[in-house]
């Protein structure tokens, strides 16, 4: 899996360090992990953007959209849910459906790597019962990051359409399945708009 450098982590092995820290170098993996995806798509690396700059457009379009919801939601999880949604990739890494690894697998090796994340860090199974709540689904904030996950794609897919002169409308129709919240139906059909010459 194409990065930009070293797993941070390895720079403190054999290191008496805080757990904090550690979890920090761990975490730190996330900006060097491209998102693999769009470099399938011919995206090249110096423009892709890596899983952390995605959990942050993610972060900020639940910020920005929670209150939009017709669901009455948590901010606080939400953006929590947002930050860890995509933390099962510093050691899985970023898994696409073209990896041919089905989803059960690729949600325990997932679940694996948050495990590995969290081991040692003051209140970890917390951070991985969270990220558990989201895998699963289970609550209306959960849901509602899964979708934006989503909408944070197919518009990343737009910024890259007009970067690059791409089509990448596979994306927006991917996110159409997947997004049933009325105000992100609207602003992914807005998107779809935009797009058009």
């Amino acid at each position: 899996m194409l990065t930009k450098g070293r797993f941070p982590a390895d720079y403190l092995r054999d290191q008496d360090i805080l757990p904090a820290i550690e979890t920090y170098f761990k975490l730190n993996q996330l900006k060097q992990l491209y998102r693999q995806g769009w470099l399938r798509r011919g995206i090249p690396p110096e423009s892709c953007e890596s899983v952390a700059e995605h959990a942050f457009g993610v972060a900020l379009l639940c910020m920005l959209l929670a209150d939009r919801s017709s669901a009455d939601l948590d901010p606080l999880k939400v953006l929590r849910l947002a930050l860890l949604h995509d933390v099962g990739e510093v050691y899985a890494g970023d898994l696409t459906p073209s990896d041919g690894v089905s989803a059960g697998e690729k949600h325990h090796l997932e679940e694996q790597s948050v495990v590995q994340v969290m081991a040692g860090l003051e209140g970890g199974e917390n951070w991985v019962a969270l990220w558990q709540e989201y895998e699963r689904g289970s609550c209306a904030e959960a849901r509602f990051v899964r979708q934006v996950d989503r909408l944070e794609m197919a518009l990343q897919a737009g910024v890259y359409e007009f970067q690059h002169r791409c089509d990448l409308s596979e994306f927006l129709a991917s996110a159409e399945q997947a997004i049933s919240d009325p105000a992100l139906r609207e602003i992914l059909s807005a998107m779809r708009d935009a797009r058009r010459p």
